[in-house]
């Protein structure tokens, strides 16, 4: 869990979000798309032996690029992988003609958290909307959706994920994704051994997040955790001018200790480099974060390699929450075509508040720049790279604006943009994930006797990161699967989707909803196909760049939709309403007309 600190921001304040709470009361939510996972069959069901053949494959620890390549699987396991001349398929396998694919390992993602969905409403430690809507709703709504959420992770190409702390519910997540052939593996931490308290968290009970303030108080929770099994046990080590850094150092060696004698690993939260610092001397087996506050020195990358520590850096979650609250998520187009179009939809809810902004909170919130809030933490990425320690990706999916399953492809773009080679950076999310679950063994490479769990691109991702989102089939537990059965978004995700494409100003993301001869009819101008759309909205958004669009209102009636929407911040200030009906047929908006009210 990555904590945020209202007070270093610079943009919009607690005080400003929460301004006219009573205007909020009448926000409408979304809570009534309901989740319908689909009936999917796996491409090889039925079949005791398959075999994928003519891919280039990336094969082994180092991830050897192998051209015309055959990969057998053999129940949920990989039989043989090589050259196809070298491999024999035996006789009545079902061949999958893979030719001018790329199989790489599954991705793991090392770094999530179930307990928070991505949206506005998941973190009230950080911004208090319960007035909004409740944060029992939010955490019922969480675990409603847990099975779309799963099919998601999947979707993206991603079959094993650590969910790196949460309440003790995490373990019954464990258990849910390891009955379901449409979920990812899922390592999990229980509660969090912190220095701070969020007891706002448990509102039923089971907190996420335990402040302990003596070693033995750190034993009692960790051989609590260790009855079930915990894949770790993670500490939450804040630093505040209240809670300096040093003082949490006895709660550490206690929970380290203990941890040890339970035959447990240890992931601790840090933020900072004397905080990191003091964690790795402890003995934490996992850094959870990168250093954000400074580079790192000679001594403390001697210090992660002598004693062998994981870093799973998380470079992009503290921009996530800066760029949301500053009324401008930071969305890719993954992020508005994967994840939960609800989830999605929260992110643009603070610019639904009253408003009362003066010009400089909003010049302020204009000024929010993730990248240089993820400067340091790039370089000491590259400098950690270069000097050998293990590196796992990983995203803090969960948190506020970063999203669940999407999210690891902008983390991955950015680990390049660090100066990390693409193939390492594969590594990082395969190899090195599975070393970060302790299943190095059967996970993370492609090779003999370990786990079918594969990944096809149509794209090669050593040519560019981003192909990395090509996803033609997913392979788990040797069952492969088209990404796209996996989640069939309802014609009531399809408009929200059409909305969050609008307010993150994305004409492609937009476009990319309709079908082949979809059509526009906007206010009486009729613009026909994709392309036409796309560009039709950008240039819409040029002339409009803060233009916004709010839901007051949503009725369905099978494959028809319609969204009564406030449409505001056009560029001469003006606003109106106006009613949206979009028309679905199959997997894409077949037509949308809009009707200006008033």
């Amino acid at each position: 869990m990555c904590l945020y600190d209202l007070s270093d921001f610079t943009g919009i304040t607690r005080a400003d979000a929460l301004k006219s709470l009573a205007a909020l009361g009448s926000l409408p939510l979304l809570g009534g798309i309901a989740p319908s996972p689909p009936e999917v069959s796996p491409v090889n069901n039925g079949a005791a032996v398959t075999a994928l053949v003519g891919a280039t494959a990336f094969l082994g620890d180092e991830l050897s690029i192998v051209h015309d390549s055959t990969i057998v699987l053999r129940g949920n396991r990989i039989l043989a992988a090589g050259p196809s001349d070298s491999v024999l398929v035996p006789s009545g396998a079902q061949r999958i003609t893979v030719r001018d694919k790329f199989v790489l390992p599954g991705l793991i993602d090392s770094h999530v958290h179930f307990f928070q969905s991505g949206g506005l409403f998941t973190r009230p430690d950080i911004i208090d909307l319960r007035a909004v809507r409740p944060y029992t709703e939010e955490l019922a709504w969480i675990d409603a959706h847990l099975d779309d959420t799963f099919a998601r992770y999947l979707r993206a190409g991603i079959t094993s994920v650590s969910d790196v702390g949460g309440p003790f519910w995490n373990y019954d997540v464990r258990a849910r994704a390891a009955r379901m052939p449409l979920a990812p593996r899922v390592a999990a931490a229980g509660p969090l051994i912190s220095s701070v308290d969020r007891s706002i968290l448990s509102p039923h009970g089971d907190p996420p997040i335990v402040k302990i303030d003596s070693p033995d108080a750190a034993r009692a929770l960790v051989r609590r955790e260790a009855q079930y099994q915990t894949d770790f046990v993670k500490m939450w080590w804040i630093v505040t001018k209240d809670h300096p850094a040093a003082a949490f150092v006895p709660v550490a060696h206690a929970t380290v200790a203990e941890s040890r004698a339970q035959a447990l690993r240890v992931a601790i939260h840090a933020l900072e480099l004397e905080t990191a610092r003091l964690a790795a001397e402890a003995g934490t087996d996992v850094l959870v974060h990168s250093v954000f506050d400074k580079d790192v020195d000679d001594a403390f990358v001697a210090l992660l390699k002598e004693r062998n520590i994981i870093l799973c850096p998380t470079i992009r979650v503290l921009g996530g929450y800066e760029t949301t609250l500053a009324e401008r998520p930071e969305l890719s187009i993954q992020d508005l075509r994967l994840a939960n179009p609800e989830t999605v939809g929260t992110l643009f809810m603070l610019a639904d508040l009253s408003g009362g902004e003066t010009p400089s909170q909003l010049a302020a919130a204009q000024r929010v720049d993730p990248a240089e809030r993820r400067a340091a933490a790039m370089r000491n990425l590259r400098r950690l790279h270069d000097a050998g320690v293990t590196i796992a990706a990983g995203t803090d999916a969960g948190n506020i604006g970063t999203l669940h399953a999407s999210s690891l492809y902008a983390e991955l773009e950015t680990m390049v943009q660090s100066g990390v080679p693409e193939r390492d950076v594969l590594i990082m999310a395969t190899l090195n994930g599975a070393k970060h679950m302790a299943r190095d063994r059967e996970l993370g490479t492609i090779a003999p006797g370990k786990l079918a769990d594969l990944v096809v691109l149509d794209e090669n991702p050593v040519d560019d990161i981003r192909n990395i989102s090509s996803v033609g089939l997913v392979v788990k537990d040797g069952r492969a699967y088209h990404p796209g059965d996996l989640v069939r978004d309802t014609p009531e995700q399809l408009a929200q989707r059409h909305v969050n494409a609008f307010n993150a100003h994305k004409p492609a993301a937009l476009a990319e909803l309709y079908s082949p001869d979809g059509y526009v009819d906007d206010r009486g101008t009729v613009v026909r196909t994709p392309q036409r759309i796309d560009e039709y909205f950008a240039s819409f958004f040029a002339r409009n760049p803060i233009v916004h669009a709010k839901i007051t209102a949503r009725t369905s009636h099978g494959s028809r939709v319609t969204l009564r929407q406030q449409i505001s911040s056009l560029h001469d200030g003006s606003s109106f309403e106006e009613d949206a009906t979009f028309s679905v047929s199959g997997a894409f908006i077949a037509g949308s007309r809009t009707h200006q009210l008033g």
